[in-house]
């Protein structure tokens, strides 16, 4: 018996395989399959066959942990909110982005968003948590008979300065600033990474029905078809952005090889493609930053 196999009593068996069931189908909202996830990292209810949970969602589900507590924050988020606005956030990345505002001043996120007659998308989230201009006291204005403060004898009124906004300042996964032109692009990687949620329900599909024994799916090769999906997973993944090309820092990239035009690169290629000098590189240069 592996190290981390731990006894399972009959009714946390039953459990893991009724959320596993909400998980795979895919047809259940992603607040379903986020809490299900929850529960299963809360009840260690991996522990039958994987050693932590990063294990259990990479192995099991083709997730990185990093976006399965994603998932997790989103639907948490959204179950926490009042009930009249719970079913207007609908989108996964929207429960993400509104995972990371004040648990206090989620509601009224929403609530202003529908009143202007918007979608309630991670964009429009985005846009409303950030934080407000600086300012500076008031200055009151002197009055034309030398007099300072707000009720001079020509009864002038103090005026208040404030300080333009700086400007917004996207990173990337290493925090390094994407150029402005290339933002659009980067707030793109929500539609990659729905592909990969799908790709991996498909596979957490036939994993259940290969488990299962299911006989609908008797004449499938599953570790055909299994391998097929991991490798289209990893293909797609890599059109997820992940870092600014230290070739051509995404001012000039039409001609450059390493991002291919785009400015941007992945995560695999940033692992494997960029040299140790270009990585230490950027990581002073952000320390002097």
């Amino acid at each position: 018996m592996k190290n981390h196999e731990q006894v399972m009593s009959i009714r946390e068996s039953q459990r893991l395989a009724e959320l596993e069931k909400v998980i795979a189908r895919g047809q259940k909202t992603f607040v379903e399959v986020g809490l299900a996830l929850a529960e299963i990292r809360a009840l260690r209810l991996y522990k039958r066959e994987y050693s932590n949970f990063s294990e259990y969602c990479e192995k099991k589900w083709g997730w990185a942990r990093r976006y399965t507590e994603y998932v997790i924050a989103g639907a948490e988020a959204v179950k926490c909110l009042p009930e009249k606005v719970r079913t207007i956030v609908r989108s996964e990345t929207a429960a993400r982005e509104l995972a990371k505002v004040d648990p206090e001043e989620r509601a009224g996120v929403v609530e202003a968003i529908v009143a202007e007659g918007l979608p309630v998308t991670a964009k429009e989230i985005r846009r409303r948590r950030l934080p407000a201009p600086p300012t500076v006291p008031t200055v009151p204005t002197s009055g034309t008979d030398g007099t300072n403060g707000t009720n001079g004898s020509n009864g002038t009124q103090a005026t208040a300065r404030t300080l333009p906004p700086p400007p917004a300042q996207v990173l990337d996964a290493t925090d390094w600033p994407i150029p402005t032109q290339l933002i659009p692009l980067w707030q793109r990687a929500g539609e990659v990474q729905e592909m990969l949620t799908t790709l991996s329900r498909v596979k957490g599909a036939l994993r259940t029905a290969q488990e299962n024994k299911d006989k609908l799916f008797a004449e499938v090769l599953f570790s055909s078809a299994l391998s097929h999906l991991d490798q289209a997973w990893t293909d797609v993944k890599t059109a997820k952005p992940f870092a600014v090309c230290p070739t051509c820092q995404g001012q000039l990239p039409d001609k450059c090889t390493m991002c291919k035009g785009r400015g941007l690169i992945s995560e695999f290629k940033w692992n494997t493609c960029v040299t140790r000098e270009d990585k230490e590189f950027r990581f002073k240069a952000k320390g002097k930053r």
